[in-house]
């Protein structure tokens, strides 16, 4: 079976996230046995074409570029011709952000689809204006144009609201966790440590986590914030912009240190030193960071949203609270920020994540690949 996958990003784009993470994890073991073939955005330094992990990866675009908006507006189109090119099996389109349209575009060409969240309302808090528009715009369109579509998620709330819109065909495929995160022995920083790790965005939280330090401080002086993730100036709100400038000139590094992107070595390090892993996102389709976190037998505090409420084990692996009120997240974190507690909870983090399994869902996947040929 060949399968052509079209996405914004591969997996090694700077801009990769968890969609990439999963589109790796899972078409990595596939291309074990199939061909697979991903079609996404160039960027400065990477090959037109190259092989990685059992997929073809193709790019296209400026190479002086990392492609974001040319990506959305031509892949589309560009995508004919590799459709008569490759003629593909299945076309898998992978939808992290905005759909490529292809029932529209391509309605005679089999394909499954990959809908990893909903943001709604949340765009005009990730992106500036207008980027935000095309992205709120983008998504109504999805709910109008897919509904037909085989529809894979990866969290039962998305799966839910689909259906809610008309969708017949919609499957939930929980994301796994790598197993090298149950290697690592859970060492605790020598000072009570917050770590946030993803995509410095509006979306992700971070300003609300970041909100959260003088209280914190107050009650624990001790206390350091860790941020971990690339920060993207384009697009990013100027409400965010003060935030983060405020926090980065009015503390030291000693206080709150700001690494900016991290290895996966370094994220496993981080993880495994930090007390509490913070995930204070506004909206999220799963959370597969927060899985990871616990998988190496770190509690999580998490914001009490649709996504978060499913990867989370309340009380359990982790904490879900109301992340938009300052004092109270505050509370939490100190609450929380007790070695004993928290040793008494890694058992349980470590046999949560161990639930989530890369083999299984990638089975499941190729499964609904089969069956929609």
């Amino acid at each position: 079976m060949t399968i052509l996958i079209i996405n914004k990003f591969c997996p090694l784009h700077p801009r990769a996230g968890g969609a990439e993470k999963n589109i790796l994890e899972i078409f990595s073991r596939i291309g074990k046995h199939h061909e697979v073939i991903l079609l996404s955005a160039l960027f400065p330094g990477a090959p037109r074409e190259e092989t990685y992990e059992n997929i073809r990866i193709i790019r296209f675009g400026s190479p002086k570029s990392e492609n974001v908006i040319s990506t959305l507006l031509f892949l589309p189109f560009l995508l004919r011709k590799y459709l008569k090119k490759i003629k593909p099996d299945i076309l898998f389109e992978d939808v992290s952000v905005v759909p490529f349209f292809t029932p529209l575009l391509y309605p005679k060409q089999k394909k499954v689809v990959m809908v990893h969240g909903l943001n709604g309302k949340h765009f005009f808090s990730s992106q500036r204006f207008p980027y935000s528009l095309f992205g709120y715009i983008g998504e109504k369109l999805l709910f109008l144009f897919y509904r037909k579509e085989t529809i894979i998620t990866i969290s039962e709330w998305v799966r839910e609201k689909l259906v809610k819109h008309g969708f017949k065909n919609v499957h939930t495929v929980l994301n796994g966790v790598d197993d090298f995160f149950f290697q690592n022995k859970k060492n605790f920083a020598p000072r009570p440590t917050v770590l946030f790790l993803g995509r410095i965005e509006g979306r992700k939280g971070v300003d609300l986590l970041l909100r959260t330090f003088p209280f914190v401080e107050a009650k624990i002086p001790s206390v350091r914030y860790i941020i971990a993730g690339r920060r993207f100036d384009f697009g990013e709100p100027q409400w965010l912009k003060k935030t983060l400038d405020y926090f980065k000139d009015h503390y030291s590094s000693d206080k709150i240190e700001f690494t900016g992107y991290v290895s996966e070595e370094k994220k496993q390090e981080l993880m495994s030193a930090a007390w509490l892993f913070a995930v204070p996102s506004l909206t999220e389709g799963y959370g597969i960071v927060a899985l990871e976190a616990n998988a190496t037998g770190t509690f999580v505090i998490a914001n009490n949203v649709e996504g978060l409420q499913e990867a989370v084990n309340n009380n359990k692996t982790g904490i879900l609270a109301d992340c938009y009120d300052a004092q109270n997240f505050a509370e939490k974190i100190v609450e929380w920020l007790d070695i004993k507690k928290l040793t008494a909870q890694e058992s349980m983090c470590r046999t949560w994540a161990k639930t989530h399994n890369w083999d299984k869902s990638s089975q499941s996947i190729l499964s609904l690949l089969h069956i929609s040929i």
